[in-house]
């Protein structure tokens, strides 16, 4: 049987299984989790906007999203990670409708996104 999308959402971007464990995801791996071919894992991605190309265009921080889901499935609260993941496919969701394809929200700097909170340049970094 076919993941839904919220599944592959929470494996593929914020590396969640199906019991909200954490875990790194590729592609294949992905594939094999669910038992499908890779093929139709991607055609499934395509079809329903969640493919690397299209997340790209919409403004949503997806590594945050990834990182926080780390640290919450951390606690062992399946719960708590279960309950994130929901509320963080909504947002995306939501994001989503403002899809831009002209626009590349991959390599935003949301930490500093407003206008006068850039690095100092000679901050190494956070």
């Amino acid at each position: 049987m076919d993941p839904t999308p919220f599944e592959v959402f929470c494996a593929y971007y914020l590396g969640l299984d199906r019991e909200f464990r954490y875990r790194f995801f590729h592609l294949n791996a992905m594939a094999e989790h669910f038992g499908v071919d890779p093929l139709r894992l991607k055609a499934l991605m395509d079809e329903w906007h969640l493919a690397p190309e299209d997340t790209r265009h919409v403004d949503y921080n997806l590594a945050r999203a990834h990182a926080t889901a780390q640290e919450i499935a951390a606690t062992g609260r399946r719960g708590d990670v279960e309950a994130f993941a929901r509320r963080t496919w909504e947002e995306f969701l939501q994001a989503r409708e403002r899809y831009e394809p002209r626009r590349d929200f991959e390599n935003v700097d949301y930490d500093h996104i407003l206008p006068g909170s850039g690095k100092d340049p000679g901050d190494p970094g956070d």
